[in-house]
């Protein structure tokens, strides 16, 4: 019994020496056989130019959401945005997308160049190749659109060619607005409206 007792201890005495230094040499392995890595090549991803973004500050992909009077949802979203500066109050946009989606989910899309937002008016215009679909069938091309956030409304102040069920369109303006029928609109064009009717 005694000499069982002997032989445990030395295998435990043992035991508590050569864990620990192999431990440790599985550890050294594991520093001296690693790669070293490149640091800039580590986050490729925080390649950030903090001048240009001090000269010219901007939110990346911004989008704005909210709900008219009439019960249409408003969803204006861009490319980018930059305060508006010397300019005025509120924000210019690049490459904005214009959504106002009805309660029945019918969508009228409007894009452009650039717009201005203006949230202390409530309005946002878009400027420069303006394109507009309606869920009725129109096509709309005009050089500005000017929305108001908080009710369903869209003008064209200038010269707009619209494609339709009737035909070519050519008009000095043009207004959109919505019914007190959920998902009905009137589109209104003005000033020495042309029509090329195609049957």
């Amino acid at each position: 019994m005694a000499r069982a007792d002997n032989v445990h201890s030395r295998l435990v005495g043992a035991l508590k020496v050569a864990l620990p230094l192999a431990a440790l040499a599985v550890l050294s392995t594991l520093f001296l056989l690693s790669r070293s890595r490149d640091p800039d090549a580590a986050l490729p991803y925080a390649q950030v130019d903090i001048a240009s973004m001090l000269r010219d500050p901007r939110l990346t992909a911004p989008t704005y959401s909210g709900v008219t009077r009439e019960g249409d949802e408003v969803i204006f979203s861009a490319r980018t945005a930059h305060p508006a500066g010397t300019e005025g109050t509120g924000a210019r946009a690049v490459a904005p997308v214009l959504r106002l989606i009805g309660p029945d989910g019918a969508e009228t899309r409007a894009v452009a160049d650039e717009a201005r937002v203006d949230p202390g008016a409530q309005t946002l215009v878009l400027e420069g190749a303006v394109r507009l679909d309606t869920p009725t069938g129109y096509w709309l091309e005009s050089d500005a659109l000017r929305a108001l956030l908080d009710r369903s409304q869209l003008e064209s102040p200038g010269p707009v060619s619209a494609l339709g069920p009737q035909g070519r369109i050519a008009a000095g303006g043009f207004t959109l607005t919505r019914t007190e029928t959920p998902g009905q609109e009137v589109l209104v064009f003005k000033g020495g409206v042309k029509l090329l009717y195609q049957p």
